[in-house]
């Protein structure tokens, strides 16, 4: 009778500490839901909450039981089987592991924060993310140093190890990092922006296209030709690059060969000029040119130097037929289209 007086008796105590600690999660989760913190770190900490009392609970059992033959036994088995270096090992294990559940949330909820502060100052999605992963595998570091140390494992075994590995990796995709650093370099520096016409070489082919996306190991064009084309940032970094849309204006060159005979001095070039004022696309400022490039017994050759708006590439074409209705016998040569790509 007695002896069933007291299960009875620690079976209600471990209920009502278990039925404490599922309460004490209910309300701690529910409070820490409405705070930044993530969802991760709300239900680690959810389990450690009903783990107090479960530990009351555990030490109050003997007690309940019998106490001084509990401390008969303990003793004889710790004698028998060192057991507190095992102990010491199990609530080192504990440790680790709640260490591992805590930085997870930690690191999660850091990264959250930060990519959502950076967001508030409209920092490029990139380089948020990119901080917050960062800022994330930070976290998860010194959470793996300190279980280390909790463990007693010599700190340097696993440093040497992470630098050999760090070294090893780093050969291993050096082309890959010089794109990373190129691109966080893009992206900080913006030399260019999304929307930009750029041209750029990579191994004698000239790319000229728009800006679709700039990301951190590539760039993506879309060509003028109608491809797509996908850059590592370290080319574009180390070539030279021509943003095709930086300014509203764009010149344009042709060289004009008309017969000798037809040549007059004082009038040729003046009809030119006049001829390229009264195109509405050739603009005014800069003001157009035409100069005497070279004479000789059968013909004179004229450079004519025009400025036309951006992407309005017609105006060559509109330039040519005027002068060609002007100077039937000319023959026309363009020497710099404008851009016209």
């Amino acid at each position: 009778m007695e002896n069933t007086l007291r299960i009875i008796v620690i079976v209600l105590t471990l209920l009502v500490a278990l039925g404490l600690g599922l309460f004490l999660r209910r309300i701690l989760v529910r409070r820490l839901k409405s705070t930044v913190l993530d969802n991760w770190l709300i239900q680690i900490l959810g389990v450690v909450i009903v783990f107090p009392p479960l530990i009351v609970a555990a030490f109050a059992v003997p007690l309940i039981w019998d106490p001084g033959r509990l401390l008969f036994y303990w003793q004889s088995i710790e004698k028998s089987f060192q057991i507190s270096n095992l102990t010491a090992l199990t609530l080192n294990l504990v440790y680790a592991l709640l260490l591992i559940g805590l930085g997870i949330g930690i690191a999660r909820t850091v990264r959250t924060l930060i990519i959502r502060g950076l967001g508030e100052n409209r920092v490029d999605i990139n380089i948020r993310t990119l901080v917050g992963r960062i800022s994330y595998y930070i976290v998860l570091a010194l959470t793996a140093f300190w279980i280390l140390s909790i463990l007693s494992i010599p700190i340097g075994i696993p440093a040497a190890f992470i630098g050999i590995l760090t070294v090893a990796l780093a050969v291993a995709v050096q082309d890959i990092l010089k794109d990373l650093v190129a691109g966080f370099y893009i992206l900080i520096e913006r030399p260019f922006h999304i929307g930009d016409q750029i041209s750029t070489t990579d191994g004698g082919v000239t790319y000229t296209g728009t800006i679709e996306d700039v990301q951190l190991r590539a760039t993506k064009l879309h060509l003028v030709s109608g491809e797509e084309v996908i850059i590592p940032n370290s080319l574009i970094f180390g070539n030279s690059v021509v943003n095709n849309t930086s300014y509203s204006e764009r010149r344009a060159t042709l060289a004009v060969s008309i017969p000798e005979a037809e040549y007059v001095k004082d009038e040729t070039v003046g009809q030119i000029l006049r001829a390229l004022k009264k195109l509405e696309s050739v603009m005014v400022k800069p003001e157009p040119q035409a100069t005497l490039s070279s004479i000789t017994s059968k013909e004179v050759v004229f450079t004519v130097r025009f400025w036309i708006a951006n992407k309005q590439f017609s105006t060559v074409a509109e330039v040519m037929y005027a002068l060609h209705a002007l100077l039937p016998n000319a023959e026309l040569t363009i020497k710099e289209a404008a851009g016209d790509v």
